[in-house]
């Protein structure tokens, strides 16, 4: 088995995260998903190295993964509308200056914070900081002694402010551990260096998950069996595994978009083209009295033909007001979109991982909703032209998924604890 190392998604915000979408989910407030202001997106870099990396080239890396977010296509279109704006650089930032740039709360200390739109700190100060934590120290310090040893970065949002009535993201914030990359290139591990090294290719596709961290994206749970058969050295599916996955399980592939990143990223920034040229399955996941919405099911939408790499995810319930952090709100709806007309797709809800809380979480409830067993629904859906929402598909379907109460099955996955408070949890083969 691999070594587990961890994303961590670090977002101090009352508000609720969901998976295969965004981050954050205005429960005060309309219920809607919260995206930075205007779809631009800000950040300020720091002056120091990032391990073996100069100060210039990691800059053009993150500008580069930046990018590759901004650049997302669905079927040879362009669906992304977003902005990236870099800012005035920070200097030097280090054990003794972090207060003054990075928004946190020491372990085992408790921190004043303002209300709602959530604010800490030194937060609210126009600025969006990316720290290059050049040997792991910043990573010890705001996490905790050895963390270093398994968080390769962290990132999120860190203000929120209501413009104009609608909740927006103003700032964020990020560290880049470079523990993992201190090694001179082709060099061996060893006096000069720490023991467990990441290829640069396999960094960057962790910096791109948590740089989609940083512009709002959540985790997401799609093709689980796929990380896992991965994890044990079965690499036949690895192009299956999306970048928003909450395990590392392969730095170079998930540093591709994969087929549900692209939804998410478009749906929280989507452009003209995305709305007009794509469609979308609407419906409502419910108990099984057929009554009441049932929150927290996976709900996975798979092109027939293409069913791993072609799959997008959307966890029942997620865009709603009210009581944040369990599955007791009867808001049970979904929306599946980036879907391409002629297209035939196949329905099918799981549960999440219980491996997935905390940090790790993909869902608006924690622990994982359970008591439900995973099924494939009845019939296809399909749409005839772009901009077209199905709410019924093909002959003998509906837009009901009734799940039953009964033992958990399907694809689940165990889990082992990791590190406490990591965005990324090693399942079980």
């Amino acid at each position: 088995m691999r070594r587990p190392l961890l994303f961590l998604v670090f977002f101090l915000i009352p508000l609720v995260s969901w998976g295969g979408g965004p981050i954050l989910v205005d429960t005060d407030g309309d219920g809607l998903p919260v995206a930075w202001k205007d779809g631009i997106i800000h950040f300020n870099t720091e002056s120091g190295d990032l391990g073996r990396l100069s100060n210039e080239e990691a800059i053009q890396m993150l500008r580069d993964l930046l990018e590759r977010w901004r650049e997302v296509t669905i079927n040879g279109v362009s669906t992304v509308d977003l902005t990236i704006d870099q800012g005035a650089g920070l200097g030097d930032i280090n054990e003794e200056n972090i207060d003054d740039f990075f928004a946190y709360c020491p372990p085992d200390e408790v921190c004043a914070s303002e209300d709602p739109p959530f604010v800490l700190g030194s937060a609210r100060s126009g600025q969006s900081p990316i720290i290059f934590d050049t040997n792991g120290e910043i990573t010890d310090l705001i996490q905790g002694e050895g963390a270093k040893r398994s968080i390769l970065g962290f990132a999120g949002p860190r203000v929120m402010d209501i413009v104009d009535g609608k909740m927006v993201i103003t700032e964020g914030q990020a560290v880049l551990n470079g523990y993992f990359i201190d090694c001179p290139e082709g060099a061996s591990a060893g006096h000069s260096c720490q023991n467990v090294e990441v290829s640069l290719a396999e960094f960057e596709g962790v910096i791109f998950h948590e740089m989609g961290h940083f512009i709002g994206l959540d985790h997401s749970q799609v093709n689980l069996t796929a990380a896992i058969h991965a994890l044990n050295g079965q690499a036949d599916e690895l192009n299956a595994i999306p970048t928003m996955f909450p395990l590392f399980v392969d730095g170079v592939a998930q540093g591709t978009p994969h087929f549900d990143d692209q939804v998410a990223v478009s749906e929280l920034y989507p452009s003209d083209s995305f709305r007009s040229e794509f469609c979308a399955i609407t419906g409502t996941v419910y108990e099984s009295d057929e009554v009441t919405p049932m929150q927290g099911v996976n709900v996975v939408a798979s092109n027939l033909d293409n069913q791993l790499e072609e799959a997008t995810s959307f966890v029942s319930g997620s865009y709603y007001t009210g009581t944040v952090g369990s599955c007791d709100n009867q808001s049970g709806g979904y929306t599946l979109g980036g879907l391409i007309p002629g297209v035939s797709y196949q329905l099918s809800i799981e549960k999440i991982s219980q491996a997935f809380t905390g940090g790790s979480s993909v869902e608006p409830c924690d622990p994982p909703a359970s008591g439900f067993t995973a099924a494939v629904i009845a019939g296809t859906f399909s749409c005839i032209v772009g901009g077209e929402t199905v709410q019924n598909g093909s002959s003998g379907t509906s837009d009901i998924v009734t799940t039953k109460s009964s033992t958990s099955t399907g694809s689940t996955g165990g889990g082992s604890s990791g590190a406490s408070g990591g965005c990324s949890l090693l399942p079980s083969p």
